[in-house]
């Protein structure tokens, strides 16, 4: 019987990816992700040196419990490289939301859609059994909202953009 929930963001929280990541100012002045350098970097070699940052032992301890349900709900667009790579080192969860191929939605609106398919898993009130950590603040303060009661923990990265 699921008790709870945790919900992992991937890149800067589960993971560093930072030999692959890369900003850009926009012309509005706001720095943000450069897509295309992202792109280009996501090769299945540079995916498996992605190094586990200190949650991913939080997150395998989730993993090894029963009654937790883990999910790891990502922005970025998956490939057969990061599924392998979840599946490999961090260990599979028992979901994963990611970003499908043409999909531009805001990181906060993909992770809300996704996580509501889930949100009758268990048979809690509200959801003060869910836990969600993320390095993205818009995105933190966007799904906490989304779903009432749910426990936000922002952990700091050079990758919440």
């Amino acid at each position: 019987m699921i008790k709870r929930v945790k919900v992992f963001d991937c890149d800067g929280v589960l993971v560093s990816s930072l030999h692959r990541y890369a900003t850009q100012v926009g012309t509005d002045g706001v720095e943000r992700i450069d897509l295309q350098y992202w792109r280009d970097n996501s090769t299945p070699e540079k995916i498996m040196q992605d190094e586990l940052l200190p949650i991913a032992e939080t997150y395998k301890q989730a993993l090894s419990c029963p009654e937790t349900f883990v999910i790891i709900a990502t922005a970025r667009q998956c490939q057969q490289a990061d599924f392998d790579y979840i599946n490999q080192i961090l260990g599979k969860p028992d979901a994963l939301i990611y970003r499908r191929e043409g999909d531009n939605r805001s990181g906060g609106l993909l992770k809300v859609l996704g996580l509501k398919r889930y949100a009758n898993l268990c048979t809690f009130p509200d959801f003060t059994h869910w836990e969600f950590y993320e390095d993205n603040l818009s995105y933190l303060s966007t799904v906490c909202k989304a779903f009432h009661g749910m426990k936000g923990h922002y952990i700091p990265s050079q990758q919440g953009h």
